[in-house]
């Protein structure tokens, strides 16, 4: 979804600080900031610099949503992400609760996500949403944004004075534009996911699943397959015969030719296997960047403060999901927390230090590298958004009643 040249030329027509909130980043986090900003009576210009709406879920086909539920089944946080959930079981009667080890995850097809979410946006009328268009320079005057310039498709570039910018770009583009040394760099490994069709029924059923994973494990030790394949996950999907297929790699290292390969190699393989003999690749992700950057926040979230379900008084949300972290050379290390535990995320570390007015949500928040394994998953990017876009809607219209 894109809004109308119309509604552009309207909205940055001088004079352009009639903005008062720019989100940069239509993910996760930034959709729910958008959403409850405008909500909250806020104008909000959604920047995404994709050529749609939807962020690493429909991107990267992310088929389980982690973060909404607790392991109880009872919501995180209550408000949009709690919404989410609704609508998009509204929409499609397949997304409903599933458990993955001691986590309960929403179930959703890709695709039905990015068409919830953009026809979520379009019923608000205080939103409007730029695709295939980022932001390419950020001036500070006196600690604070002062001046953000947006280069959007098929009309230029674009200044703004905005009163309050959020960084959700998930590898923190912006504030890296601002200041590099403002960001940590990423600690994970990235995820690409694959869709098979035309698998038998029940294929990964358990124990099959657990047995699939064994031999993928040992024919990629023996060299029979490559070395991409040591890490990969594989899953049931969402429509009967899918088989998602997630490989898990460097972000730095990645190279489509290279990973094509490795996946017709891999399809070989599978296609040996009685129930998947059938197969055939159906379509491949974006690669999924589970860590692209981190700000240096007011406060940065610790591993300490998720094992002690730490509370604040400036919190904008709840989460609860495992240190589930993709380690660059060890591979995944899932550490769950103590039963019960829920944290919480303050908002001292969405703000970036030493600049007034400048927000990161998602996956580039202040945070420790295992702390950031359980805050970036998607459902608690929607409350940590939401919850951002709460209080900057109340924030953002103070200003405009002092100025």
């Amino acid at each position: 979804m894109s809004s109308s040249r119309a509604q552009i030329a309207t909205t940055l027509a001088p004079p352009a600080a009639a903005v008062p909130l720019v989100v940069v980043g239509a993910g996760a986090a930034g959709i729910a900031c958008a959403l409850a900003a405008a909500r909250g009576g806020a104008d909000v210009l959604l920047v995404e610099r994709a050529a749609a709406v939807g962020g690493t879920v429909a991107d990267a086909l992310i088929h389980t949503i982690g973060g909404l539920f607790d392991e109880t089944g009872a919501p995180v946080n209550a408000g949009l992400p709690l919404e989410l959930a609704e609508r998009l079981a509204a929409a499609d009667p397949r997304g409903v609760q599933r458990r993955i080890g001691r986590t309960l995850v929403l179930s959703a097809d890709p695709a039905v996500y990015r068409r919830v979410v953009q026809g979520w946006l379009a019923e608000e009328p205080r939103i409007t949403c730029l695709t295939a268009s980022e932001v390419s320079a950020v001036d500070v005057a006196d600690g604070r944004i002062d001046r953000v310039r947006l280069r959007i498709a098929d009309t230029g570039e674009h200044d703004l004075h905005p009163r309050a910018m959020v960084d959700a770009s998930g590898d923190a583009a912006v504030v890296r534009r601002l200041d590099p040394a403002l960001v940590e760099p990423g600690a994970a490994l990235a995820g690409l996911v694959a869709v098979l069709a035309g698998a038998a029924p029940g294929a990964l059923a358990f124990p099959k699943g657990v047995a699939l994973i064994r031999r993928i494990r040992a024919a990629a030790a023996a060299g029979e397959l490559p070395p991409e394949c040591g890490t990969l996950w594989p899953d049931s999907g969402i429509a009967a015969g899918e088989v998602y297929l997630k490989l898990n790699l460097s972000a730095d290292s990645f190279e489509p030719t290279r990973m094509d390969a490795v996946l017709a190699r891999l399809l070989d393989w599978l296609r040996t296997l009685p129930e998947l003999a059938g197969a055939e690749l159906d379509r491949r992700g974006a690669l999924g960047v589970r860590d692209g950057g981190r700000i240096r926040g007011r406060y940065r979230l610790t591993e300490a403060d998720l094992e002690a379900g730490c509370r604040f008084d400036d919190a904008v949300c709840a989460g609860c999901w495992p240190i589930e972290h993709w380690h660059p050379e060890q591979g995944i290390q899932l550490q769950y927390l103590p039963p019960g535990t829920r944290y919480e995320i303050p908002l001292r570390a969405l703000q970036v230090a030493g600049i007034d007015g400048l927000y990161a949500a998602g996956k580039c928040l202040s945070a420790e590298p295992r702390a950031q394994a359980s805050a970036r998953v998607a459902g608690t990017c929607w409350g940590m958004g939401a919850g951002l876009g709460v209080w900057l809607a109340a924030a953002t219209s103070d200003d405009a009643e002092t100025a």
